[in-house]
């Protein structure tokens, strides 16, 4: 008689694909924090446009054999048709946007309070590099470790996150604007963070 397997369903791959370092280590944390092992973290290239990291993203995910791949990016220049584009490749290749705008760093504020309005990037460094946030140039910090400022302040970034969503869900049109805390309970297999 032959042995019986397991049958017991593995986590599926996930690829988090990004466009920069401060998003790498803030998914890096959420990997670790969460003791995830089967999700990647990879910057794909800075500077690139929305509708070529989508173009990464699903030949990332073919070669990785990945379940589900996810691409981080915010407005930078992107222009609202070069966005559409993106989000049709995006749908048609099973990829899933998350977008922040104007930047990546809107998402980084929520840790610590509600966002209501718009910010220009020199704005949300200066902010950010006050005491009550990482009390040190933000510029300079960018791509280092968030463990030590905002591991246990996930939820309220969520909680922020879809207090805005509420007023302003349109990620082409609107600013400020996040829809990360969306997709961080499919990525992350857990409701509360």
């Amino acid at each position: 008689m032959g042995r019986i397997r397991n049958k017991t369903k593995s986590n599926p791959i996930i690829g988090i694909l990004c466009e920069g370092k401060s998003e790498k280590q803030y998914f890096t944390m959420l990997k670790q924090k969460y003791r995830l092992a089967n999700i990647k973290v990879k910057i794909v290239a800075a500077d690139l446009s929305g509708k070529s990291l989508v173009e990464k993203a699903v030949k990332f995910g073919k070669y990785n054999h990945l379940d589900k791949t996810y691409v981080v990016f915010d407005r930078d220049e992107h222009s609202k048709d070069e966005l559409r584009k993106c989000a049709k490749l995006a749908r048609k290749n099973d990829i899933t946007i998350m977008f922040s705008s104007i930047d990546f760093e809107i998402w980084i504020l929520m840790h610590f309070e509600s966002v209501t309005r718009s910010y220009t990037r020199k704005e949300l460094v200066q902010k950010l590099s006050r005491s009550a946030y990482f009390n040190q140039d933000y510029s300079r910090f960018k791509g280092n470790s968030y463990r030590e400022y905002i591991f246990d302040k996930v939820q309220d970034a969520v909680d922020h996150a879809n207090k805005l969503y509420r007023k302003k869900s349109d990620w082409i049109n609107d600013d400020p604007f996040t829809n990360i805390q969306i997709y961080l309970p499919e990525i992350f297999k857990r409701d509360n963070f």
